[in-house]
């Protein structure tokens, strides 16, 4: 109670009449009064006007109200209450000490000094609750986000307002339907039992905890919202801010993507042909990830080698700019390439993203560059191929013979190069190379000729064996293998050098170059009678070889053969041996032999005139024309001539029941077993026993005795003629017969 008082004395004086400490709560969602009481003693004279103010730590109309005025006292009257009103500020504060000072009095009273102020004491009120930040930035595979709640602190983490009651508050969580916001349940969990936090007394933090889902979509930067609503907040407590928590889950997954080169470019190394191709769309730059928004990258190319010319000279452009459109995954890199028409070696060029240019949230990953090559061009190496065709062909002087090849390195001549061939020959026939015989050139079937850098033409002679033997319609198979660099590689490989369309020629060996092949014309028999009109005739059997190079001795021999062998002399056919001479350009000759005539009956009589040999190593004889059997038919009745002996050519005068004797002889020849026939003539006449016979002359066997035997047949008969004539019915050898 405050009381102002009344000195007895000339004058008033006015005072508090209370505690000199008054303490109050302020008041929550309302007005809150302090009731001031003051005592005006010892006279209650005329009216009385007191001035005050409110002092305070803070401004006091902050929490008082009013800070400052007058208090009236009316004659007569000694006691009065003034209502201070306690303000409810919502402003988190301490316990705060107000002091009510009475300043003047006016109306001819004074103020009583020793009892001229109240202190006022507002306890601690309105505790602050907030969030401990207002924005999280989180990664979505941060699993968990805590946020912090805090209340009865203030910025600097002092305690502030009241902390002996429990407090609570409910939130609220804020989402949007657009692919900027996060969707609970979907992209983060409320893991709070209910949405209402509490502070149970003395506690100042609380925290909350949200799952945050990992998951492989991506996704651009999504935010959510938590709000403490004011309205539910129970406790003596404010809302400060933040009252609002802003989350953003930060963009996953690279939800713009990532830009790199394709990786399928790396199996294998990128290589334009500039021969083949103007425009080269092989390169292809991917976004991975999110596609998300347009977004675009600078490329350049440049050379990664020492060559200092400009990358247009050979492509353009060299530089330019990729852009990927919402939801586009792959671009291609379209590329110009010049042809030049200049023979030039392969070049290396390096394509490169550049990350610092990047627009649209995107980012470059590995591979970010990409070596690649322009192949050689325009057969930098060169093209290997035989010019001209018509200088191809074999040769043949007085030093023997050769093969005569001619080549030539068209188009680029850079680097070493050397040319793989071989050379065959293949007998007349099938132009096989499976045919192929060895032996027949001074070298062996894989050869090598260098072209030295520089050089276009390249002459060869290839000598062949002088001793080697060229067949007539044989071949020399001259056959392209490959062609490769020496002491050099390609930064690729390369395109050149290479062969030429024709791999392959055949030089017919014809007659003026080819070797001899020796051989009878014909294989058959011969077949030669004993000449009957002249002691002697000479006998030509021709020899030809296919082959006119040189001369060539060919020697031969005469050998009896089969089963009268020992019979054959020089007495019928001579010479037993002998030589003839092709001259060099000369295909046909003879070989002459002598038939003799004699009067000795001889069988059939066989030799063999063979061909033996060659005077040269490069001339061969013929397979299966080196012999021919010679038959000299039989001569001089070699079976023998048949007849009756002088004594039995009658006639005869017989009887029934008589018999005769017949004596039959052979003249001339008796070299073999003959058979002879006899019969009685008319055929039919049945006078003789054994009218009818054969006779055998055995080898040597010259006369031979038979007997006719009449029948007794009781017939009358006049006389009768009869003949006995002989004849060959099988004869063994052909010889002449008599009857």
């Amino acid at each position: 109670m405050i009381v102002l008082s009344t000195f007895i004395a000339s004058y008033l004086i006015n005072d508090f009449m209370m505690s000199a400490l008054i303490t109050v709560n302020e008041p929550r969602g309302r007005n809150e009064f302090v009731p001031l009481t003051l005592i005006r003693e010892r006279g209650t004279y005329g009216t009385v006007v007191i001035t005050f103010e409110v002092n305070g730590p803070n401004p006091a109309e902050e929490d008082l109200s009013p800070a400052k005025g007058n208090i009236t006292f009316t004659p007569g009257r000694s006691k009065l209450i003034y209502n201070l009103t306690v303000l409810d500020d919502q402003i988190p504060e301490n316990d705060e000490l107000f002091v009510v000072h009475l300043r003047s009095v006016e109306g001819g009273a004074e103020i009583n000094t020793t009892r001229n102020s109240v202190q006022i004491n507002i306890k601690k009120n309105d505790s602050p609750v907030r969030f401990a930040q207002s924005t999280y930035m989180v990664p979505e595979e941060v699993e968990m986000l805590t946020i912090q709640v805090i209340r009865g602190k203030d910025d600097s983490g002092k305690l502030i307002g009241p902390d002996e009651c429990e407090v609570s508050v409910s939130y609220t969580i804020i989402t949007g339907n657009s692919t900027a916001h996060a969707q609970l349940n979907l992209d983060f969990l409320d893991l709070q039992p209910n949405t209402t936090i509490v502070f149970t007394p003395l506690v100042h933090e609380v925290y909350m905890k949200f799952k945050i889902l990992d998951d492989a979509i991506p996704e651009i930067a999504e935010t959510f919202q938590i709000m403490l609503l004011k309205d539910t907040l129970q406790g003596d407590a404010v809302l400060v801010n933040p009252s609002v928590v802003h989350v953003t889950i930060q963009p996953n997954d690279k939800p713009y993507g990532v830009l790199s080169i394709n990786s399928i470019l790396f199996t294998q190394t990128v290589i334009i042909d500039e021969d083949q191709i103007s425009r080269f769309e092989g390169i292809t730059i991917v976004r991975n990830g999110g596609t998300h928004g347009n977004v675009s990258v600078t490329w350049v190319i440049t050379r990664n080698s020492s060559d200092l010319s400009p990358v247009t000279a050979d492509l353009v452009p060299e530089t330019g700019e990729i852009h990927f459109d919402q939801g586009q995954m792959l671009v291609t890199l379209s590329l110009t390439i010049i042809d030049d028409n200049i023979p030039e070696e392969a070049e290396p060029y390096l394509l490169k993203l550049l990350a610092h240019t990047i627009q649209g949230g995107a980012e470059v990953s590995e591979p970010s560059e990409l070596l690649f090559y322009i192949q050689d061009s325009d057969d930098v190496y060169g093209v290997i191929k035989f010019y001209p065709l018509e200088n191809q062909k074999i040769e043949s002087n007085p030093t023997g013979r050769f093969l005569s090849l001619s080549f030539v390195r068209e188009k680029g001549t850079v680097g070493n190069v050397q040319l793989v061939y071989t050379a065959l020959y293949i007998p007349a026939g099938a132009l096989d190379p499976e045919r192929a015989k060895d032996g027949i050139l001074n070298m062996s079937r894989n050869s090598i000729l260098l072209f030295p850098e520089g050089k276009t033409h390249h002459t060869l002679s290839i000598p062949i064996r002088k001793d080697a033997f060229l067949q007539n319609g044989a071949h020399f198979l001259i056959q392209l293998e490959g062609v490769e660099l020496v002491n050099r590689i390609p930064l690729v490989p390369s395109v050149s050098p290479r062969l030429g369309e024709i791999r392959n020629i055949s030089l017919r060996i014809t007659p003026d170059i080819a070797n001899g092949e020796i051989g009878f014309i014909s294989n058959l028999p011969i077949i030669l009678s004993e000449p009957e009109d002249s002691p002697a005739t000479l006998v030509s059997i021709a020899l030809h070889r296919d082959g006119t190079d040189g001369q060539a001795t060919v020697f031969w021999s005469l050998k009896p053969s089969g089963p009268n062998q020992k019979a054959v002399t020089q007495d019928d056919i001579s010479p037993f041996n002998g030589s003839v001479v092709f001259l060099s350009g000369q295909s046909d000759t003879t070989i002459n032999i002598t038939i003799k005539a004699d009067d000795v009956p001889e069988m059939n009589e066989t030799v063999l005139l063979t061909l033996d040999r060659v005077s040269v190593e490069n001339q061969i004889l013929k397979y299966g024309f080196t012999t021919c059997e010679i038959t000299i038919l039989e001569n001089d009745d070699p079976g023998g001539v048949f007849e009756f002996s002088s004594s039995s050519r009658g006639p005869y005068s017989i009887k029934e029941g008589e018999s005769v004797e017949l004596q039959i002889v052979r003249t001339r020849g008796s070299l073999i077993r003959q058979f002879l026939r006899y019969t009685v003539e008319p055929r039919d006449n049945n006078e003789f026993y054994g009218s009818t016979g054969i006779l055998e002359f055995k080898p040597g066997e010259r006369e031979i005795i038979i007997t006719l035997l009449t029948r007794m047949d009781g017939i009358p008969e006049v006389r009768i003629n009869i003949f006995l004539s002989l004849n060959f019915p099988f004869p063994v050898f052909t010889s002449s017969s008599a009857g």
